[in-house]
């Protein structure tokens, strides 16, 4: 296994760790029952607000035409997402803990009950809660892959006392992992903000120009940590090690890594549309379009793991 494993060859190794350990789905697949049998905590009228709030600004004396058709475009957008929104997908961390779930990529399959979220403050408790918990079943999530991976400088839980306490300290440091990138994208969204509204006085094309730069700089950022989480659940790192490694990994690894990615989203994205098509036969459909889902994305999320090992060992063998 030291061997430096290709893409192909790590998304192979991937779903032969995987097999038919079937166990290993019930977490993506639980979740996804859970959004599709509970009802849908809907903050619509929150998002309708903020939408007529948009709206109004059209109407505004003196703003420029391609100004207006933005906000009349933002505010059509709000009022959508706010239909289909659910603060229960926060349940899922699929972005930084890559907890498959196909009801949070297609949104709701079926009409439910649904329960509308009026208040601002019971919004923002709910979507804090859940996404705290949400960190914590990835974390399960990922240890759960990790304990059948034969790599990583993490000991392997032996007992359901120290798999706990393992969760814990891990939960821990992604929890502040997550507020360090808030901070750190706050620290650079303000200034670029600014920068943006005073450039669209004068020229909104400007403007317009600095914030694709400004997005394009989070997205080469994110590239760059994607390797965290990894290195803190298999290796059991610290913080900021982590963060060191998986800028040191993407660097001296940039095509494959960025191959990976891609490879690995064209595949959610190619079963996520193939999925969608059996949920329109329910309820058999809807389960099995679940199941299938979270096989794949089960897979792709070990292979991930192999793949970040390799290239440390990789790395390890070279210095």
């Amino acid at each position: 296994m030291g061997r430096l494993l290709g893409v192909i060859d790590s998304l192979s190794a991937g779903y032969r760790f995987l097999g038919r350990r079937l166990e290993l789905l019930l977490v993506p697949v639980l979740l996804d029952l859970l959004l599709w049998l509970a009802p849908r905590l809907s903050i619509a009228p929150l998002m309708r607000q903020v939408a007529a709030f948009y709206a109004s600004a059209t109407t505004l004396e003196g703003l420029p035409a391609d100004m207006a058709a933005l906000s009349r475009q933002v505010s059509e957008q709000l009022a959508a997402g706010g239909q289909r929104s659910n603060l229960l997908e926060m349940l899922v961390n699929s972005s930084l803990l890559h907890v498959p779930s196909l009801l949070a990529t297609l949104g709701p399959v079926s009409q439910g009950r649904i329960l509308e979220i009026d208040h601002p403050l019971a919004a923002f408790g709910l979507l804090g809660g859940f996404g705290l918990l949400g960190l914590l079943i990835g974390v399960v999530y990922m240890n759960l892959l990790a304990q059948r991976l034969p790599l990583g400088s993490a000991p392997k839980a032996s007992d359901p006392g120290s798999f706990v306490q393992t969760v814990a300290r891990q939960w821990v440091m992604v929890v502040l992992y997550l507020l360090f990138l808030l901070v750190l994208l706050a620290a650079g969204a303000i200034p670029a903000l600014v920068a943006t509204a005073m450039m669209s006085l004068f020229s909104p094309l400007l403007g317009s120009f600095l914030m694709v730069l400004f997005s394009g700089a989070v997205l080469v950022l994110f590239f760059y940590l994607f390797f965290v989480t990894a290195a803190l659940v298999l290796d059991n790192l610290p913080i900021h090690l982590a963060v060191a490694q998986s800028f040191m990994l993407v660097r001296n690894n940039f095509w494959a890594t960025l191959g990976f990615v891609v490879l690995s989203n064209v595949i959610l994205a190619g079963v996520a549309l193939l999925a969608a098509r059996l949920t329109t036969w329910s309820p058999l459909g809807i389960v099995a379009a679940i199941v299938i889902y979270a096989y794949i994305g089960s897979g792709l999320a070990m292979a991930l793991l192999v793949f970040y090992r390799t290239r440390v060992l990789r790395g390890e063998k070279a210095g």
